[in-house]
């Protein structure tokens, strides 16, 4: 495989510092970068696809050349067609055939020439590689052999159901139904029954075991919650959020419990955000163990993505709540929205595209 990319780009991720990036397609069908407060035309024609990622914009262009947007500079990644790809934190991953690779800081690595199944999280990749018959991590710029098994069942290592990544972790059921996680270059056997369900977050795994109690794996402790099944439970970034067995809705927060009311609502996570209906109907978002008010009521139709969420309330605002602050951003009236990281690209025009990022508005 001949890389056509320069490194100038790319930095070590223990150097690296996210930028905010959106994008968009204006109505002369021109593909615009939003980047750091300042908005570059990337192409005169739309991209095939494009993916927002923590520190680039990646894009297949209108001749299906895959390319890499960074700091004001636009580089070809790869001269292999490719219409998968997936941008995260840390990585870039991209899938020609069922080859898989990843540029992982200055590196460039073949995970996997003959690729079953793959799933990314910012910082981990969990693969099945067909050639060697193996469920891997590709973690701390190393790849991890988990599980070896010659002769797989329909089933086994099913990628999103018995096995889930997310962020810097990974779950998974192995073939003798043993319940693992693989975090931080370490495999934990958290059960060796089978599990009823799980769900992964940031540093978190949140399961029902074969007796139906509810147990959480947080930074490499186990916490037993309780020994019934929750009524529902969401797991983000550091949380949990969860209807237990009596009717409670509670949050776990980094290792700290948070009650908050002998009730069921309406509610979502994302990744460091939950919004939720309180016991009187109010809406808030709870972000680092603070719930702030929003509306009196819930608002269909949120956006959320990482610290953010914005809506437009009945008042015609559209309201954007970013790391812990609230914030009004128009009454106008808004055609399009959306999320990238804590980027809110919105429209209130012909061809008028405006961004709001760290409180200010572009």
């Amino acid at each position: 495989m001949r890389i056509l990319f320069s490194l100038f780009f790319l930095t070590c991720a223990s150097q690296l510092i996210a930028q905010p990036y959106s994008a968009y397609v204006d109505v002369r069908q021109q593909f615009y970068i939003f980047d750091n407060g300042a908005i570059n035309k990337a192409d005169h024609l739309p991209p095939a696809d494009y993916k927002i990622g923590r520190n680039m914009v990646a894009y297949v262009d209108n001749q299906r050349n895959f390319q890499v947007y960074k700091d004001g500079l636009i580089t070809s990644i790869s001269d292999l067609f490719t219409l998968r790809f997936f941008v995260s934190d840390y990585f870039l991953m991209y899938r020609n055939a069922s080859m898989v690779s990843v540029i992982d800081g200055r590196d460039v690595k073949q995970l996997s020439p003959l690729c079953k199944d793959v799933i990314m999280g910012d910082s981990i990749i969990a693969f099945y590689d067909i050639n060697k018959q193996t469920l891997n991590a590709y973690y701390g710029n190393k790849t991890h052999e988990l599980e070896t098994y010659l002769m797989t069942r329909e089933g086994d290592f099913s990628f999103g159901k018995t096995v889930k990544a997310s962020d810097n972790i990974m779950a998974y059921v192995n073939f003798n139904d043993a319940f693992k996680t693989f975090y931080q270059n370490e495999t934990y056997t958290l059960d060796n029954q089978h599990v009823q369900d799980f769900q992964v977050g940031r540093n978190t795994v949140a399961y029902t075991d074969i007796n139906y109690q509810f147990w959480i794996f947080h930074k490499g402790q186990t916490f037993k919650i309780s020994g019934f099944a929750p009524k529902s439970y969401q797991v983000g970034d550091d949380l949990v959020a969860f209807v237990d067995y009596e009717g409670y809705f509670k949050i776990f927060h980094d290792g700290k419990m948070y009650s908050i009311g002998f009730y069921e609502p309406q509610y979502q996570v994302t990744d460091f955000v939950v919004a939720y209906e309180d016991v009187n109907g109010f809406f808030k978002a709870f972000y680092e163990g603070n719930s702030v008010v929003m509306e009196n009521y819930y608002p269909p139709n949120l956006q959320m993505h990482y610290r953010s969420l914005a809506y437009v309330n009945q008042a015609n605002m559209l309201r954007f709540f970013s790391e812990g602050k609230v914030h009004d951003i128009t009454n106008m009236n808004v055609d399009e929205m959306r999320l990238d990281y804590d980027v809110l690209q919105y429209k209130t025009g012909f061809n008028s595209f405006k961004f709001f990022s760290k409180g200010e508005e572009y």
